[in-house]
C-alpha cells in the first residue's frame, strides 16, 4: 500500500513539472503498479536486488516511453511519470528497516553490485512470516498504519501542486480596462 502511495504521489509531482498534464486514471493506476512492481522480484528469490536498481528505473523509463508512443499525446512526459512512480519504491525501499540478508539494495546495479544501506528506518520492516502471528499480523499492521500516516499527507501535497498548477494552467486570461 505504501508503495502504491509513494507511486501515485511521485507521478503528481513529475507531471506538475511539465505545462501539459498527462496524467489520466489509466496512467495513475499504471503508476500505482509501477511503484509496486519492483517486489515481484520476491517471486523468483532475488528480493532487492537487480529491481531495486537505477538501472531497472532507466529500463522502466525506455520501456515505458516505447509502449507509450502513438498512444498518448506526449510519450515522454507520461514515461516521466511512470518513471518516478518505479523509482519512489527505491527511496521508500531504502530507507525503510531492513534485517534481511544481505540488508540494502543494489541501487547502483549495474555499476555496482553492492548493496547500500541508508539506516534511516523511517519505515518499519515488512513481515513474511506468516507462521509468527504477533509479527505478521500485528507488526504488519503496525508498519501500514505508519506508512499510511507519513505518506497520506505527502500524497496529498503533491495531488495540491499538482491541482494548483492544472488550475491555474486551465483559467483563461482576463484582460482589464
Amino acid at each position: 500500500m505504501g508503495h502504491a502511495l509513494g507511486g501515485l504521489a511521485a507521478a503528481f509531482i513529475a507531471d506538475s513539472a511539465v505545462r501539459r498534464h498527462q496524467l489520466s486514471p489509466a496512467l495513475l493506476i499504471a503508476a500505482a503498479a509501477a511503484a509496486v512492481a519492483p517486489d515481484l522480484d520476491l517471486l523468483i528469490g532475488t528480493h532487492r536486488a537487480h529491481t531495486h536498481s537505477l538501472g531497472a528505473v532507466l529500463v522502466v523509463g525506455l520501456t515505458s516511453w516505447l509502449a507509450l508512443l502513438g498512444r498518448v499525446s506526449s510519450p515522454v512526459r507520461a514515461a516521466m511519470a511512470l518513471t518516478a512512480a518505479y523509482g519512489s519504491h527505491l527511496v521508500l525501499d531504502w530507507t525503510g528497516k531492513d534485517s534481511s540478508n544481505p540488508p540494502g539494495l543494489t541501487i547502483l546495479w549495474p555499476f555496482s553490485e553492492t548493496y547500500y544501506v541508508s539506516g534511516w528506518n523511517l519505515f518499519g520492516e515488512v513481515s513474511r512470516r506468516y507462521w509468527l502471528p504477533q509479527e505478521f499480523v500485528f507488526g504488519n499492521a503496525l508498519a501500514l498504519a505508519w506508512e499510511m500516516l507519513v505518506l497520506v499527507p505527502v500524497l496529498l501535497f503533491a495531488w495540491a501542486v499538482w491541482s494548483k498548477r492544472t488550475l491555474k494552467k486551465e483559467q483563461p486570461i482576463r484582460k482589464h480596462g
